[in-house]
């Protein structure tokens, strides 16, 4: 990465976190729920999480209340079992991977990248570093983080570009599992299979695009997703392991669209939108959550749509319904269902 688009980041990324708490705190429970706060609804399947200004939401039946967050949380993630979130806690120059209960309830840190090294001070900036985008692997026993392998360096401070690293959610030592010189990583999904991941790899340069990757876990490294349009982002498994939703640019348009998780052959558009991004398959695998922009409107709401499914195999979605107005939903945090 170039220093001086370094150097860019690395301050918009201080700006961003300015806004969470100083520390990162393992108890950062939201107070109980007002039933103001309630938002009721369709009755969904299973257990369905999203982010509003730092705080995760939890939709279960037909009712989503606040479960978790202070103000600095994103990115939440179900375990395969659906008895803990792995989530970001975001302060001040940096931010960690937490992981809680089912109820909100905090059960232990993952990564420790602050640093008591006064708030919004150059020092800081050098001490501390960054990590996004926990996704868990099929067995639960560990969590693929995009991480920063040590803090910035360089005078203006440059961030190290984001690479993959496997954190145990028990005992045992991070596993870096893939970095690149030339790009970040950012959002990622295991293939229910556990044999590789997909996730997203946007180059550093001036004409770096986001496009998806695929890992091979058995050692054979990565290259891009075969099918997949550039830009496209947001990976996302289908429950039985047969498709790949995600998120690509159409034009000035950004909808879903899937391919079979082995890739290749040309992308089946899921959503006409034109604002969607973040899919979710419900756990039985017959609907698809997404979050999108309603027309005239400025901040993200949560959809649903069913899905169905041809004699030959291919999958298309019903009418989509939307469940929310007027949130503002974190569309970076995306969306998160368990059983």
């Amino acid at each position: 990465m170039q220093a001086h688009a370094r150097m860019i980041l690395a301050l918009l990324l201080v700006i961003l976190a300015g806004c969470g708490s100083e520390r990162v705190r393992p108890d950062q429970a939201a107070p109980p729920a007002a039933e103001s706060d309630a938002v009721r609804g369709e009755n969904l399947p299973g257990r369905l999480l999203f982010v509003r200004a730092g705080v995760i939401w939890h939709w279960e039946g037909r009712e989503a209340r606040p479960l978790l967050g202070d103000g600095g949380a994103a990115q939440p993630s179900w375990s395969p079992e659906g008895d803990r979130i792995a989530y970001v806690a975001r302060s001040n120059s940096f931010s960690d991977i937490l992981l809680a209960d089912a109820a909100g309830g905090p059960l232990a840190q993952l990564t420790f990248n602050g640093t008591d090294e006064p708030p919004n001070s150059l020092a800081r900036v050098y001490a501390s570093r960054w990590a996004f985008y926990p996704a868990w692997t099929p067995e639960g026993a560990s969590v693929v983080v995009a991480t920063q392998p040590q803090p910035p360096a360089g005078d203006p401070p440059a961030d190290y570009n984001l690479g993959l690293t496997l954190l145990p959610a028990g005992p045992g030592e991070p596993l870096p599992l893939y970095a690149d010189e030339t790009a970040h990583c950012g959002r990622s999904a295991f293939a229910p299979d556990g044999r590789s991941l997909v996730f997203t790899r946007a180059g550093t340069g001036p004409d770096g695009a986001q496009q998806l990757y695929r890992l091979d876990l058995g050692g054979a490294g990565a290259e891009p997703f075969p099918g997949a349009p550039v830009p496209s982002y947001d990976p996302a498994f289908s429950p039985d392991g047969r498709w790949l939703a995600f998120a690509a640019r159409d034009g000035e348009r950004t909808d879903l669209f899937v391919l079979p998780a082995s890739g290749g052959g040309a992308p089946l558009r899921l959503t006409s939108q034109g604002t969607a991004r973040a899919p979710a398959f419900s756990p039985d695998g017959a609907m698809i959550a997404f979050l999108a922009v309603a027309p005239g409107e400025a901040g993200f709401d949560l959809w649903v749509a069913p899905l169905r499914f041809g004699t030959g195999g291919e999958i298309q979605a019903g009418s989509p319904k939307r469940l929310t107005t007027g949130l503002g939903l974190d569309g970076d945090s995306g969306l998160s269902w368990a059983p």
